[in-house]
């Protein structure tokens, strides 16, 4: 996991360097205030951005998730969301994974390992090891309007991760 302000994104290790990052943080600069709720290609294999907009959750309400090939980067465009991160090696799969859907659920840990509270400016890059809890209310800002890009690790070169 990696969490930061959306003006930091150049100063980050490895970011400002691989064109599959530039272009997503530069598409975020450019489109994220103004893109309508939807699904938008970034030109690069596999790689889309899905903006949407929805009421946050108690910590009850909200689940655990994972992907297997695909690493997300969550930004806030406006509002808040938490999100909570533990290892998937920490916790118990729950159903079958969807492999068309590159989706797993899981059980509720009883401590989480962290938690963002990605507020209006902030991304969180999640790899396929953390599984995450998004939608989690964070005070009394009851609504997030947000982005994910989502990025196939093998568009990364090969970056393997377990």
């Amino acid at each position: 996991m990696l969490s930061d302000h959306l003006q930091n994104w150049r100063s980050l290790p490895g970011l400002a360097s691989h064109p599959v990052w530039i272009a997503a943080f530069e598409w975020i600069e450019k489109n994220a205030s103004t893109a309508d709720e939807g699904f938008y290609d970034l030109g690069i294999e596999g790689v889309r951005v899905r903006v949407m907009e929805y009421p946050t959750k108690s910590r009850e309400e909200a689940r655990y998730e994972s992907h297997r090939d695909t690493i997300d980067l969550q930004y806030t465009i406006k509002g808040a969301e938490g999100i909570e991160v533990t290892p998937t090696s920490l916790l118990k799969p729950e159903g079958d994974y969807d492999a068309g859907k590159d989706f797993q659920f899981y059980g509720d840990p009883s401590v989480s390992e962290a938690r963002i509270d990605n507020v209006e400016g902030r991304f969180t890059i999640l790899f396929p090891q953390d599984a995450h809890m998004p939608q989690l209310r964070v005070g009394d800002i009851p609504n997030v309007r947000k982005l994910v890009v989502k990025i196939p690790v093998e568009s990364l070169g090969g970056l393997v991760v377990e």
